[in-house]
């Protein structure tokens, strides 16, 4: 088969093995597509130098979390990026597009949805699910309707921490990979339980914990 243009390279970032091995057989059945280059994280050292697609699962980026995508445009400002994640899409797909993703997609969405939103983003569209469009078109719609106490009235620096405390992680080692004080961590979880309406640390615990299992 001979194509009318090169297949578009994807770099995939996702710390788990068998999802490069899934993504590898997927990207056999599609010749516009291929995976060029795979990392299991967004620091390593043999990145490419260009790419036309990124792949990227947040999990992956951790401590950085949606910051990550930030940094991935401006390593690759004429790439694509399409988050491909465990992640619930109500809670992050908003997100990582306002960062810089030209597409959010879950790795429980059908496979032939996951060619969908490669493809749609390659194109040069954005991608999100029928899902998040109307969660979307319905925050602009009902601005008041939104409840008051929720994970929307975040800071991407307020969900990172509260993904951490979802993990059972103390101040001190929340601290140690932010690399910020602990009083900062402190203040940050002050606002956040202000911000949830929350009234103990261990409110705000069970809390983290519900999300992090969302």
């Amino acid at each position: 088969m001979i194509l009318a243009t090169p297949p578009q390279e994807i770099l995939y970032i996702d710390e788990h093995p068998v999802c490069h091995a899934g993504l590898q057989a997927f990207l056999e059945s599609t010749p516009s597509h291929v995976l060029a280059h795979s990392a299991r994280s967004i620091d390593a050292p043999d990145l490419p130098d260009s790419v036309d697609l990124v792949i990227v699962e947040i999990t992956s980026t951790q401590p950085k979390g949606i910051a990550a995508v930030r940094e991935l445009k401006q390593k690759y400002p004429a790439a694509r990026i399409l988050v491909l994640s465990s992640y619930d899409e109500g809670i992050y797909a908003d997100r990582c597009l306002k960062a810089g993703a030209n597409g959010f997609i879950m790795k429980a969405a059908p496979l032939a949805e996951l060619k969908h939103a490669i493809e749609t983003v390659t194109e040069g569209d954005l991608y999100v699910s029928e899902n998040v469009k109307s969660l979307m078109i319905n925050r602009l719609a009902n601005p008041a309707s939104q409840e008051a106490a929720s994970f929307h009235n975040l800071s991407d620096r307020e969900l990172l921490i509260v993904e951490q405390i979802g993990l059972s992680k103390n101040n001190k080692e929340i601290a140690q990979a932010l690399q910020i004080s602990v009083k900062t961590i402190e203040s940050h979880r002050s606002r956040i339980k202000a911000k949830l309406r929350l009234e103990s640390p261990q409110d705000l615990m069970r809390y983290a914990m519900r999300m992090h299992y969302f």
